[in-house]
């Protein structure tokens, strides 16, 4: 009677989940945005977070505490839970997400499916080939199918850290806590890693599709000994290492380090301890070597890959101690009322736990000390893996060389929210075998699972919480852009903090930008014109000629709500349109551009 009643609790949870989440998706479609957001989570409407809420408790509570099929439902209920979240900006009809690269990919991507650009001729072009063919099959815009083409990735992310985990462990609870590790999204950490159109970002949430092949490549060991191509999982797993290349090389570098470490291990047990678990695992030697072939075979012809590998070298040699930035930021957040510890605290709690979690695992499993011999081997596999990953991780943090090093921990959390899973749900076992009742114990873990889901996907978009703007781009800017290029005449492009480059290449396509190259500098950065000096007078008398400067609405709210007016207040805002030498000449669906005269 006890496991019947506990059936129908869950059936009816489960139920009760399903149609919060269904409720909650339909509020959040039915109220789409019309002006720009500074703030996806505060302008999504309750309902869609009270849905999504529910439906990831009930997920994480069925989850961590019923059996069977029950289990699974569940983790399919958190898993379109965590899917609907990074979804939002389709649900919630955006125009396009992403100001700054991801309009440069627009760019790129339009010039690709125009047939004003070849494929190949681009150092990444794997998500926007994807993107087209979304925007070919379903009709829809090309931007809508970028925005589509980030969802995606998501979902290999969501579905295939739990599947690489059960390949390891053959257990339910890890692989449950694997599936929940997955909701969290560690690997975004809105610095460097985003949930929108950036190829690195979406090389890192494919990444674990590779590992599950990879997985199962090297446990495949039954029946005779074939070459590495001339398994279905060697086979897929070389397809894999040639689409992350594609999706990203700086990526396929990383994941060549981490198979470089699995090599290195392969072949001391090998040489050593031919009699250990390690020696019967199919070799990655040939699947390594395969990988850094398409690598080195791809990325050298392209002039983007091989100019920043040059830039780094020389950074290194002259400017070793150019992390110094680090305290600059935290100085100007302390000037708008932040703490960077406090903003340190909300990006990395939860990833700074699940390292904690990792690197007790692999000391654990480095020593051998778990019964299965799987578990030991990746624990060694991967704790020699994340060496260089480290190193290099070291070695753009110490150049602040384009943020790299957050990319390189985006990375680093792909087989750390494995790891840490596993060492949850080992946990879990120990406890719950050692405590006089232990049944409670799994929904304790689920407890403190709902809490880092909490804390974890308050940041995987940008928001005033993280002191950042929101990546939202309306139809209004894109059209105002759009017709101010049109009419722009001789006069160049100016901007507060960026020129219209980027906007310029989603608007026109990325090659006519640079044909035309109209955008010239922005004030922070380009001259004296900020806090105290934001001014339309001292804006017109910097410049030799006409120059157009166009203000947004996510301009605006960026520096007055976001920054509390730092660089750029309200009073020089005011001051363009009181200024003899500065003119309003458009206006309309949150954009304003303004003709500067300039000094003659």
């Amino acid at each position: 009677m006890v496991r019947t009643h506990s059936h129908r609790l869950e059936k009816s949870a489960l139920a009760a989940g399903f149609a919060a989440l269904a409720v909650g998706v339909v509020a959040a479609h039915a109220d789409p945005a019309r002006a720009y957001e500074l703030s996806i989570y505060s302008a999504t409407p309750l309902a869609f977070w009270a849905g999504i809420g529910l439906a990831l408790v009930v997920s994480v509570g069925v989850a961590c505490a019923s059996p069977d099929w029950y289990r699974s439902l569940a983790l399919v209920l958190g898993g379109v839970a965590t899917l609907a979240v990074t979804a939002l900006p389709v649900l919630r009809g955006y125009h396009f997400y992403g100001a700054g690269d991801s309009l440069t990919h627009l760019g790129w991507a339009k010039d690709i499916a125009g047939g004003k650009m070849a494929a190949y001729d681009l150092l990444y072009p794997g998500t926007h080939s994807i993107a087209i063919v979304i925007s070919e099959a379903t009709g829809l815009p090309l931007r809508d199918g970028l925005m589509l083409m980030v969802v995606a990735f998501a979902l290999l992310f969501i579905v295939f850290v739990p599947l690489a985990v059960r390949t390891v462990t053959g257990d339910h609870r890890a692989t449950t806590f694997a599936a929940l590790g997955g909701f969290l999204l560690l690997p975004i950490n809105s610095i460097s890693v985003f949930l929108l159109a950036h190829p690195t970002s979406q090389a890192i949430l494919f990444f674990p599709l590779m590992l599950f092949v990879a997985t199962k490549y090297i446990t495949n060991v039954d029946g005779p000994s074939v070459p590495p191509f001339g398994t279905s999982f060697g086979t897929l797993l070389a397809l894999t290492s040639a689409a992350i290349v594609f999706v990203h090389p700086q990526q396929a570098v990383n994941a060549a380090l981490l198979f470089g470490g699995i090599v290195f291990v392969q072949f001391v047990y090998r040489r050593f301890r031919k009699g250990h678990a390690i020696a019967r695992h199919r070799a990655m030697y040939g699947q390594t070597a395969f990988l850094l072939a398409i690598f080195l075979l791809w990325a050298p012809r392209h002039e983007r890959s091989s100019g920043a590998t040059r830039a780094l070298i020389v950074r290194i040699a002259t400017d070793p101690s150019a992390g110094g930035d680090i305290g600059q930021r935290a100085a100007s957040l302390s000037q708008i009322g932040g703490s960077f510890e406090a903003l340190f605290l909300k990006m990395f709690l939860v990833t700074g736990v699940f390292c904690g979690l990792a690197g007790i695992l692999l000391l654990v499993g480095f020593f051998g000390r778990f019964r299965d011999a799987d578990v030991n081997a990746f624990s060694k596999y991967l704790a020699v893996g994340l060496v260089p990953l480290f190193g290099l991780f070291g070695v753009f943090l110490a150049t602040s060389y384009s943020q790299f090093h957050f990319r390189v921990l985006g990375f680093i959390m792909v087989p750390v929210t494995m790891l840490g899973a596993i060492a949850v749900a080992r946990t879990v076992d120990v406890v719950e075998a050692r405590a006089p009742n232990g049944d409670p114990v799994p929904l304790v873990a689920g407890v403190v699972v709902v809490v880092l889901l909490t804390l974890s996907l308050l940041t995987v978009f940008h928001s005033p919480y993280i002191y950042q703007p929101s990546g939202h781009v309306t139809q209004g800017s894109m059209t105002g852009y759009g017709t101010a290029f049109d009419h722009r005449g001789d006069a160049r492009f100016v901007g507060l903090r960026s020129p219209a480059e980027r906007y310029g290449d989603g608007v026109l396509g990325y090659r006519e930008n640079k044909r035309l190259d109209f955008t010239g500098t922005a004030i922070y950065g380009g001259f004296n014109a900020t806090g105290q000096n934001f001014t339309a007078g001292r804006i017109a008398r910097y410049y030799d000629g006409p120059r157009y400067l166009p203000v947004t609405d996510a301009a605006r709210q960026r520096e007055l709500r976001v920054y509390d007016g730092l660089r750029f207040p309200a009073r020089g805002f005011r001051s363009l349109e009181a200024h003899p030498g500065v003119s309003r000449v458009q206006s309309g669906g949150g954009f304003q551009l303004y003709y500067v005269n300039g000094s003659e």
